[in-house]
């Protein structure tokens, strides 16, 4: 009967074990019975932070303490039918020596103790192929909390990047640096961004760009391969306008979109401003009666209550080059304040049509 009764203790024993064991594969506690005048395993490896169980199965033991590394904890404790278990959670790295004060001799072990290499991934929050002058933001994506992180790209540092996640502008090969609390470092998957260039959008005139119909100025972009354009006149886009040219012949605000078809990327030129010069636009009746005192050394009071709502009043040399506006806001605007001597066409216009053309002439 007592041979019977050791075989099924044994056999209880070993599937408690398996169970243990089982259990020990999925989480960060290393289980050590003790049992037979031993600990098993007697020897092994556990990360910093782990917890290290010893399980009693038989007999009469403790788990004591040897050596150990500097400002480690000490331990002493039974491991008996009384007290089964007993936990301990290793604070620094080192090896740690222990034995059974009962049995000095017979039951001795020891485990040491490792920094692991800390888990780190880093994902995108958008696409990582974009055009100049956009962003994608690369964050940490898996590996817990770190005490420090530091970015690299093509596997150089970048200045000041010492975050979970960077916004990024430029290409190249990103990835994240971290290390842990117990000083490991370990380098995140490689994330490639790529940043495609802005078509050029340069606009040049053939001529002066203050005319008067039947003349025309043409209008030229630079011409890119493989690129696609659509001019616009007061930001409204012009039918049929989707050449590198535009033959020009009323006033108003030109721009041309250049778009790249391989990337998508467009880039919007500079406005280039087309003003009316024809010489009947300065014989008016009213010429000598809405502005006054006119030759002024100062300013001229410009009265345009009589005038459709015009909502601009520009000041242009003779030469066609526009000096300075004003926006109308008043029936009265004093204009020419800040003039040099010379002779200048004010011209009062609304939606780019000129209503009024005021020869003012600024003395000393």
């Amino acid at each position: 009967m007592k041979t019977i009764y050791k075989r099924i203790l044994k056999i209880s024993s070993t599937v408690v074990l398996l169970f243990l064991f089982a259990l020990a594969s999925k989480a960060t506690i290393q289980i050590v019975t003790v049992q037979n005048f031993s600990f098993s395993p007697s020897s092994f490896t556990v990360n910093l932070g782990d917890t290290v169980k010893w399980v009693w199965v038989d007999g009469g033991h403790t788990t004591t303490s040897t050596s150990i590394p500097a400002g480690a904890t000490s331990w002493d404790s039974q491991i008996n039918s009384g007290n089964t278990t007993f936990k301990y959670v290793p604070s620094v790295v080192g090896t740690y020596n222990y034995h059974c004060a009962i049995h000095p001799t017979t039951m001795i072990g020891s485990f040491s103790v490792v920094c692991a290499t800390p888990d780190i991934s880093i994902s995108a929050d958008g696409p990582k192929t974009f055009c100049s002058g956009g962003s994608v933001t690369l964050s940490q994506s898996a590996g817990g909390n770190f005490t420090s992180y530091q970015w690299q790209n093509n596997g150089s540092n970048i200045a000041g990047a010492t975050n979970n996640s960077l916004t990024v502008t430029k290409k190249g090969d990103y990835t994240l640096v971290v290390t842990n609390s117990c000083g490991a470092q370990n380098t995140s998957n490689s994330i490639n961004v790529t940043v495609n260039k802005l078509p050029k959008a340069d606009v040049t005139p053939s001529g002066p760009i203050t005319i008067c119909p039947p003349q025309t100025v043409t209008l030229s972009v630079t011409t890119t391969s493989g690129a696609t354009y659509q001019w616009y006149k007061n930001n409204n886009p012009i039918a049929g306008a989707t050449n590198p040219t535009l033959d020009v012949s009323k006033a108003g605000n030109y721009t041309v979109t250049v778009i790249k078809t391989s990337t998508g990327c467009s880039k919007t030129s500079k406005k280039v401003v087309v003003s009316s010069a024809c010489k009947d636009e300065s014989v008016n009746p009213l010429t000598e009666t809405i502005g006054y005192p006119n030759p002024t050394s100062d300013f001229m009071n410009l009265n345009i209550q009589s005038l459709d709502h015009p909502d601009v009043i520009n000041v242009y040399d003779l030469s066609g080059k526009l000096i300075t506006s004003y926006q109308v806001i008043n029936t009265e605007i004093k204009v020419g304040e800040n003039l040099l001597p010379g002779i200048y066409l004010v011209k009062i216009e609304k939606n780019n049509t000129v209503l009024q053309t005021v020869k003012l002439v600024k003395t000393k």
